[in-house]
């Protein structure tokens, strides 16, 4: 299995970029695993930078402590939401811990997608996206949308940070022949069409430079638009 992966990062018309992003891919014994997150501190809440970062470093951790060990022993999907639910869990404790000796509010979404072994987890809290692209063969139903905004009335209702702890949506599947997966905050996805995600088609992106070329070229776009938030994206073509 081969992946090309390339991540966008940019403040956008803000004084302060809320948004955290992670990209890790590593070759094992059993094959490579890459694990993407993207996160975006909500707006109105207190040091969203803070939550954001905060949220993408701990991730981090724990793919290197204890998601890997678990692949390499060889360990199957329902092995790894355990161990995503502990850490997101203890994540969510932590920013109750600091916004109560800061008597703040804080609180990100999060958007975590896992690949291994031909094999895909995604986690999501919130209204930052993951969309899946599974280039020109499959007419309509090419491009999905995995995940569900959590959002009533415009607000989010559903977030890591510090509040009671939320479950958030997990789902998995299979991979075959070529396909795409876009993490975004909702600053990059916004005011983006059906034109820019056709840009990102797996079957024309042929290294990893096409892929920053093309997240820039979709965020110039957005940016042209109004949009004002800031802009974050993570892809990845996995094939092989």
């Amino acid at each position: 299995m081969r992946i090309f992966s390339g991540v966008y990062w940019d403040k956008g018309g803000r004084t302060v970029n809320q948004d955290s992003i992670s990209l890790q891919q590593v070759m094992t014994d059993r094959g490579r695993v890459m694990m993407a997150v993207v996160s975006d501190g909500i707006g109105g809440l207190a040091e969203g930078e803070i939550a954001s970062g905060y949220i993408t470093e701990k991730l981090t951790e724990n793919f290197y402590e204890r998601m890997l060990p678990l692949i390499g022993r060889g360990k199957g999907w329902k092995a790894l939401k355990r161990c995503l639910l502990r850490c997101l869990y203890d994540i969510n404790e932590g920013l109750k811990d600091y916004g109560k000796g800061k008597v703040i509010e804080l609180g990100a979404t999060v958007s975590l997608l896992l690949i291994w072994k031909r094999r895909y987890l995604h986690m999501h809290l919130g209204d930052s996206r993951i969309y899946l692209h599974c280039g020109r063969g499959f007419g309509r139903r090419r491009i999905r949308l995995l995940t569900k905004d959590h959002c009533v009335k415009g607000g989010i209702n559903r977030c890591i940070g510090s509040f009671p702890f939320c479950y958030p949506d997990i789902g998995e599947g299979r991979l075959c022949g070529r396909k795409g997966f876009l993490l975004c905050t909702d600053g990059f996805y916004r005011k983006m069409d059906g034109e820019a995600v056709g840009a990102l088609d797996p079957d024309e992106i042929k290294n990893e430079e096409q892929i920053y070329r093309r997240l820039k070229e979709i965020a110039g776009a957005c940016l042209k638009k109004g949009e004002q938030d800031n802009l974050s994206a993570v892809y990845a073509v996995v094939y092989g």
